[in-house]
């Protein structure tokens, strides 16, 4: 349905003069009564039948605004687990490059390997190396102390076993 130039500017005259009567747009249905928008308790009877409000935790399907989201504003956390709150991308830039956390400090899980890589990576090139032989160290140690406790049978089984590229598996 085309709308002329003319009925255009007669329903934008009608508008700015607040004659517009909204019972001529309605299309024949029933009259919207001012209790029926203010109190949602009221259900639908055969003398007032419109609106009814469902409440509903799905939202209409053709409402593609409800289906939007938005990156800002956004939480970052302080080293300490301070949270502040970042509207735009700008300001989340900003504050990322002052050492601040797109997660909470204390909700963070860190791997082993990680934080380890981390500490190594804190460390001098020499100071990394002598970390890393003292830890070859302790191994053998460990070893050591584990071979001391088997008996002349079972290191004989073991150092076979291991020349022979074959682990027996014990029962």
């Amino acid at each position: 349905m085309a709308l002329s130039p003319e009925l255009l500017s007669e329903i934008r005259q009608a508008i700015a003069d607040g004659s517009l009567n909204t019972a001529d747009l309605q299309g024949g249905r029933s009259p919207m009564r001012p209790r029926q928008l203010h109190d949602l308790r009221l259900k639908p009877t055969k003398d007032d039948p419109r609106p009814t409000f469902f409440w509903s935790v799905e939202g209409p399907r053709n409402d593609a605004e409800s289906f939007r989201t938005y990156p800002y504003p956004r939480l970052l956390w302080s080293q300490a687990g301070e949270e502040i709150r970042v509207e735009t991308a700008k300001e989340h830039a900003d504050f990322v490059a002052k050492g601040y956390l797109e997660a909470d400090p204390g909700t963070i899980v860190i791997d082993q390997a990680q934080a380890v890589r981390a500490m190594l990576e804190s460390l001098s090139p020499a100071d990394r190396a002598l970390v890393v032989e003292g830890q070859k160290k302790a191994r053998m140690q460990a070893i050591q102390e584990q071979m001391a406790e088997l008996s002349d049978a079972d290191l004989d089984t073991v150092l076979a076993s291991l020349e022979t590229g074959k682990v027996k598996k014990s029962a």
